[in-house]
Formats: C-alpha cells, structure tokens, sequence
C-alpha cells in the first residue's frame, strides 16, 4: 500500500483538475445530457493499514428533453457543489485494498448522488497508473421522459495518471438499469462517454 500512498501524495492530494464541457445521451436520445467540473482532492489522511481522500466537486450538468434533435425543454439541473470520500484499507487476508466511495455533503435541493455509496476494489499502482473499480450499491434515480425517474446503479473503471508532467483522472462508467424487488440489473441503453478531468 505504500506505492499508493506514495502517489496520491506527491501527485493527488491538493490537486484541482478540470473536465471539458461532455454530451450524452439518455433514454436513446430522448434526453441529453451536459456536464463539465472542477474537481479537488485533498485531506489526505492515513494510519498503520488504511487512508481517505476528500473529492469536492463543483458541476454544471444539465439534461434537456430533445425533439428532432433539438433541445426543447430544460428537464433537470443537477449542478452543484458536492463533497465525497475515499475510505480504504489493506487486506490481510488478500493483500489488496479495498473500501468504500461515499457521499458526504452537497449544496442544492434535488442531490442525485445523496445516500448512496460505492464499493471500491481492485486498486492497484501499474506502471505508474492508479487503477481501481467502483461498483454503487442499491440505486440512484435518474431522469427519463415525461417528469419520471427510473432506478439506476453505476460501475466504472477509474484511473490517475500523469501526462505532460499534468494529473489526469478518467472516470469511465456504465449504467446499469435496476429491478428494485429482485436488485437485479441489466446493462443500460443510456450512453455516457469517458470523464476525463485534467490539471491545468
């Protein structure tokens, strides 16, 4: 685990990156989505066998109701200002570092990601690449046509790197519709492209 430590503090920790403006489609294409960020890591805090990292994110992420492909109607605003926490520990048992991702705080009153909390495994250094797995538990609501909401989990492939001498941080998710008697899901029609924030 010292490998890991290591790099998020000499190349996370204190950090704010940056996400250009991204598009993409919900409901196939009844819907689009707008997002761009700023993202900062910091209160990087660790003992003998575990550490958190503090994400605070400010987000402008729009979703329009389209028509002939044409933004018609604004459907929700999800911009905000939200704050979440890393918590992860070394296993004994494995050898690998696993934990959680969870939500702390937002500004606004309609918060998409409020309760809700993530598995994180697979977390590992590989040449000189931080790689771990997300998986939410339970669901999320997200917006689909005529004012509804339907039930949604996300998992995602993440990853810290540095690039011309800048940290990169790729968030590459897929959404996952949820039956909520069984919590079973299946794979999503909605398409969302990868998240690539960037150190100005």
């Amino acid at each position: 685990m010292k490998d890991i430590l290591d790099f998020l503090e000499v190349n996370v920790n204190g950090k704010t990156l940056y996400t250009k403006e991204l598009v993409y489609e919900l409901e196939n294409g009844a819907l689009e989505g707008v997002y761009s960020d700023q993202i900062s890591f910091s209160n990087l805090k660790y003992s003998k066998s575990g550490f958190q990292l503090d994400m605070f994110i400010v987000s402008n992420e729009k979703i329009w109701v389209m028509n002939n492909g044409q933004r018609e109607a604004l459907r929700k605003d999800f911009s905000g200002v939200s704050l979440f926490r890393f918590e992860l520990a070394k296993r004994k048992s494995t050898d690998s570092v696993t934990g959680i991702f969870r939500f702390i705080s937002a500004s606004g009153k309609d918060v998409a990601a409020e309760a809700i909390i993530s598995s994180i495994n697979d977390v590992r250094l590989d040449k000189g690449v931080l790689r771990l797995k997300e998986e939410q538990v339970l669901y999320r609501d997200q917006p689909v046509q005529d004012g509804r909401f339907k039930p949604v989990a996300f998992r995602s492939d993440q990853r810290f790197f540095i690039e011309d001498g800048k940290l990169h941080y790729e968030y590459d998710g897929n959404s996952f519709d949820v039956d909520t008697a069984s919590m079973q899901r299946k794979a999503s029609s909605d398409n969302f492209p990868p998240f690539i924030s960037m150190e100005r």
